[in-house]
C-alpha cells in the first residue's frame, strides 16, 4: 500500500503545501521508484510488483525460476512511461495552440469583436463573455489561461468602461460581469474534452475502469445539450441575483479604442483560423478520418510552426505548456498503478457498499453527486480530479452504473463544481480576488447556480441522455 500512502501525501500536499505541482510530484516518483512501488514487466511478459524482482517463484511442474526484472530501472520505466502518454501530448500540444490564439492577438480580436456587436445591454454583454469562452475553450486546454489571459482583461476593461471604480469594493456590474465570465470559463471547459487540462484524464479513467472510448466528439455530443442550456441561462440568473444598473456612456469608445490598436487583421491570423478549423474538423470527425486527437493537434502544432505563427522559440518558453505535461503525465501515472494494484477497485468497491441495494441509475446519480460537492475540499480543479474520478468509476463499476452515463456525469461536474468556491481554480480565484462579491456572497452564489445547474443536468441532461442510447 505504499503506492497509495505515497498518493495521499501528494493530494494532502497539493492542499496544504507551498511546493509547485510539478515538484511534489517528481518527489512522488522519485520515492516510489527506489522503494520500488510500481508494477514492473518481467522478460517473460509477467507483471508483478517491482519489489519482487530477482525473486524466485514457482512455475508449472513444480520447477523455480527466477523473476527477471531490473527492481530499480524497471520502476523508472513506469515513472516516465506517462510521458509517452497520448493523453499527456494532447494537452500539451494544445497550450501550444492556445499560445498561437494569444501571440497574434486573435482571442482577444474575436472577445472584443463579440463585446462590441452584443453590448448593447447587460445581458449582451453577459452572453458575449459566455460566446468568447465557448469559441476559445476547444482550443486552450488551460482555463485560468483562457481565462484569466485572455477574456478577464476584457471583462475589467469593460468594468471599467461602465463607468465601475475597482477600489470601491462589492458592486452589482462588476459582481455580474465577474460571476457570469467565472461561471463561463467553467461550463466551457466541461464542454470538450480540450476544454480544461484535467479532462483527459476523466476520458483516460473511463478507459481503463469501463473501456470506452471517450474521445472529442463524444465528449461534446454527451454534454453539448446540458453545458449549452446552464450557459444560456447563466446571465439571466445571475442577473436576478444582482441586478446591475450599467451606463454604457464609454463602453463603445473603449472597445473602438482597443480594436484600433490590435490593428487590421494579419496573416498569421489567417494562418491560425485556418489550421484551427482544420482540427476541428478533424477533431470532430475523429471517428471518420480516423485520426487520433493528439495526432491532430501535433499535427497543428508542426503546421503552425512551420507557417511562422508560431516560432521553436515560443514552444521552448511556453513554461505553462511544459509544467503541465509533467504534472499530468506523472499523475497519469500515478493513477494508472493504482488501477494495476487493485487500489482504485479497492476504493471503488468501499464506496459502493452503502449503495449496494440501490439501482444502478440511483447509484449513478448519487455517486455523481458525492463526486461533485466534494469539491468543496479542492482548491484544485484538477486535483478533484485525479484524487477521485478513479475511485468514483471503480465504485460505479462495481455497482453496475451505466458507463456512458456516469462518465459523462463526472466530467460535467469535474468543472461544474469550481463554482461552490471563489478559490477552486485560478481563473475563478481571479474574478473573485477583485473584490466586487464578498466572499460570504460568493459561496451562496456559487450554491445557488450549482443548484441550477444540478436541476437541468438531471432533467434535461437525463432526457438527452436516454435519447441518445446512454443508459
Amino acid at each position: 500500500m505504499r503506492l497509495l500512502g505515497v498518493f495521499a501525501g501528494v493530494i494532502m500536499a497539493l492542499l496544504t503545501a507551498d511546493y509547485d505541482v510539478s515538484v511534489t510530484l517528481a518527489a512522488a516518483l522519485l520515492v516510489l521508484t527506489l522503494t520500488k512501488s510500481f508494477m514492473c514487466t518481467t522478460a517473460s511478459g509477467h507483471t508483478i510488483e517491482c519489489d519482487r524482482c530477482k525473486t524466485m517463484y514457482r512455475g508449472d511442474g513444480g520447477h523455480w525460476h527466477e523473476y527477471s526484472c531490473d527492481p530499480i530501472g524497471g520502476s523508472f520505466e513506469v515513472a516516465i512511461s506517462g510521458f509517452s502518454n497520448k493523453v499527456s501530448w494532447l494537452v500539451f500540444c494544445a497550450f501550444h495552440i492556445g499560445k498561437a490564439v494569444e501571440k497574434t492577438g486573435f482571442g482577444k480580436r474575436v472577445s472584443l469583436a463579440l463585446v462590441g456587436s452584443m453590448g448593447q445591454s447587460a445581458l449582451g454583454i453577459g452572453y458575449a463573455v459566455c460566446l468568447a469562452e465557448l469559441i476559445l475553450a476547444p482550443f486552450i486546454p488551460s482555463n485560468t489561461a483562457r481565462g484569466g489571459g485572455i477574456v478577464y482583461p476584457i471583462v475589467e476593461s469593460v468594468i471599467a468602461s461602465l463607468g465601475v471604480d475597482p477600489h470601491i469594493g462589492e458592486d452589482p456590474v462588476g459582481g455580474f460581469l465577474s460571476f457570469v465570465a467565472a461561471s463561463a470559463n467553467l461550463i466551457s471547459s466541461s464542454l470538450f474534452v480540450t476544454g480544461m487540462a484535467g479532462n483527459p484524464i476523466v476520458a483516460s479513467k473511463a478507459a481503463s475502469i469501463f473501456g470506452i472510448e471517450f474521445g472529442f466528439s463524444e465528449w461534446i455530443i454527451g454534454a453539448s445539450v446540458p453545458a449549452l442550456l446552464i450557459m444560456f441561462l447563466l446571465p439571466p440568473f445571475v442577473h436576478i441575483l444582482l441586478r446591475p444598473k450599467l451606463d454604457f456612456t464609454n463602453l463603445s469608445q473603449n472597445i473602438r479604442r482597443q480594436h484600433h490598436a490590435l490593428g487590421a487583421v494579419s496573416d498569421q491570423e489567417y494562418r491560425l483560423c485556418a489550421t484551427l478549423l482544420t482540427c476541428l474538423v478533424l477533431w470532430v470527425g475523429t471517428p471518420y478520418f480516423g485520426i487520433d486527437a493528439t495526432v491532430v493537434a501535433y499535427m497543428a502544432i508542426v503546421i503552425l510552426i512551420l507557417l511562422n505563427v508560431l516560432t521553436w522559440s515560443d514552444v521552448v518558453k511556453n513554461h505553462k505548456a511544459w509544467d503541465t505535461f509533467f504534472w499530468l503525465a506523472s499523475f497519469i501515472v500515478l493513477a494508472e498503478q493504482l488501477t494495476a494494484l487493485g487500489v482504485t477497485d479497492w476504493i471503488g468497491t468501499s464506496l459502493s457498499r452503502s449503495l449496494r441495494n440501490a439501482s444502478p441509475l440511483v447509484c449513478t446519480i448519487s455517486l455523481s453527486l458525492a463526486y461533485f460537492f466534494s469539491m468543496y475540499m479542492f482548491s484544485s480543479i484538477s486535483s478533484h480530479v485525479v484524487a477521485f474520478a478513479g475511485p468514483f468509476f471503480a465504485a460505479g463499476h462495481v455497482l453496475g452504473c451505466p458507463p456512458k452515463l456516469l462518465t459523462i456525469l463526472v466530467a460535467l461536474f469535474s468543472s461544474l463544481a469550481g463554482i461552490l468556491t471563489p478559490f477552486s481554480t485560478g481563473s475563478v480565484a481571479i474574478y473573485a480576488s477583485q473584490g466586487y462579491i464578498s466572499q460570504p456572497k460568493w459561496f451562496m452564489f456559487g450554491l445557488l447556480f450549482s443548484i441550477l445547474s444540478l436541476v437541468v443536468v438531471f432533467t434535461v441532461g437525463l432526457v438527452w441522455w436516454k435519447i441518445i442510447g446512454w443508459y
